[in-house]
């Protein structure tokens, strides 16, 4: 049944990969990572396979993850189940099909996981390459050495100095004025897993901590989700460094469920079963709003702002070019995304979003919602704005 659902969930990633423009920080990996720069000089201007290596790449981790529950749980169709939920976690779609460095992150945690509960002598050297990878990698090190720590295993030495040893490498930032970002964590990790599966996962990650006996899987989920909520009492923390480790807790999720449901009488399996089915809809119906997401600009026009930044570079470099301007200077993110879409950067023309005297606008528009406004200026050699007077000019930016 597996591959089946692979072939049919990697047409679905390819449609949401095909038909999302580049967002901001996809575009500064693209010239600044010198692997995806290569893609954008192979394939320049091709949203989709420059996001190839993603899509691939979280096939792969749903794969392994199959692997990894069939271990778990025993037996194909719980594993089966796993899997299904696991690749339908709006987080797992939405790392997908942009760019991003979470699907490696799952990827080499998951082999970690399978080596490390197949042939342990192998997980070693792997950690060690995981130390100098990514700091994130921290939070699996230290679930780890708890998991060992709590079976009074040698090895809890070995991976708490990996923990110590990656805070050393990478740093670990506690500077700034103390905030409390409690609320908007938990809110993350509710869009994470869709809000009805995170209070589950949150039921399973009390139920085995206080009923159950506690084995490395909830070690490292329980360790993501409780040390995020921790640390954002005091500061805001980048969920891309705990959320990989805690989504493998899908595994946990099906396991609990399925013992609540086979210990059952058959006729109080019923009420388990519709709540299940509610749970799955409004999880389907996260996924399709996320996939199909311009669908969002006619039902929410209000809800659809975290989504402009995906649109406005490939819609404005629409407009420049139709208007005969192929380089301009606006600086930041924006001039990252400009470029992928093939408007260079130069002092002849000057981007603005603050209107001033001789502008010309540039007005944004999809499916007839409002995105932003642009102006347009005229530069000169030292790259100084001046008011556009030039009519062959403003022929250029206006029909």
């Amino acid at each position: 049944m597996i591959y089946p659902f692979l072939l049919l969930y990697g047409g679905v990633l390819l449609y949401g990969a095909a038909t999302l423009g580049i967002g901001p920080g996809e575009a500064v990996i693209l010239f600044h990572n010198p692997f995806y720069h290569l893609l954008y000089q192979l394939f320049p201007g091709s949203e989709l396979l420059v996001r190839l290596p993603t899509i691939l790449v979280t096939l792969l981790n749903i794969y392994l993850f199959y692997r990894l529950a069939l271990r778990e749980l025993r037996r194909r169709d719980d594993a089966f189940l796993a899997a299904v939920l696991f690749a339908l976690l709006p987080a797992v779609i939405g790392s997908a099909v942009v760019i991003n460095k979470a699907p490696f992150i799952i990827f080499l945690t998951l082999l970690f996981l399978l080596l490390y509960t197949t042939s342990p002598p192998l997980s070693y050297p792997l950690a060690l390459l995981m130390l100098f990878l990514d700091n994130s990698f921290a939070t699996l090190f230290l679930g780890v050495a708890l998991y060992n720590l709590s079976r009074r295993r040698e090895e809890a030495l070995f991976f708490a100095g990996l923990f110590i040893a990656s805070i050393a490498l990478f740093g670990f930032d506690v500077g700034g004025k103390p905030r409390n970002y409690f609320l908007d964590t938990f809110a993350t990790f509710a869009a994470i897993f869709s809000p009805l599966l995170f209070l589950y996962f949150f039921y399973t990650i009390y139920r085995i901590w206080v009923k159950e006996r506690k084995d490395l899987i909830w070690f490292i989920s329980a360790t993501a989700f409780l040390f995020s909520l921790a640390l954002s009492f005091r500061q805001r923390i980048s969920l891309i460094d705990f959320a990989p480790f805690a989504v493998i807790g899908v595994i946990l999720m099906v396991r609990t469920y399925n013992h609540s449901l086979r210990v059952r009488l058959r006729r109080y399996k019923g009420r388990l079963r519709f709540y299940f089915s509610v749970v799955i809809v409004t999880l389907l119906l996260n996924d399709l709003l996320l996939l199909f997401n311009s669908l969002l600009f006619d039902l929410f026009p209000s809800k659809t702002k975290y989504i402009y930044p995906y649109y406005e570079g490939r819609i404005l470099a629409q407009l420049l070019k139709e208007r005969g301007v192929d380089c301009l200077q606006v600086g930041g993110k924006l001039q990252w995304q400009l470029r992928f879409y093939g408007i260079g950067e130069c002092r002849e023309y000057i981007l603005s979003q603050s209107g001033q005297g001789g502008a010309i606008p540039l007005f944004l528009y999809y499916r007839g919602r409002h995105l932003a406004t642009f102006y347009v200026l005229k530069g000169n050699r030292k790259g100084e704005e001046k008011s556009v007077t030039n009519r062959n000019f403003k022929g250029k930016l206006e029909d």
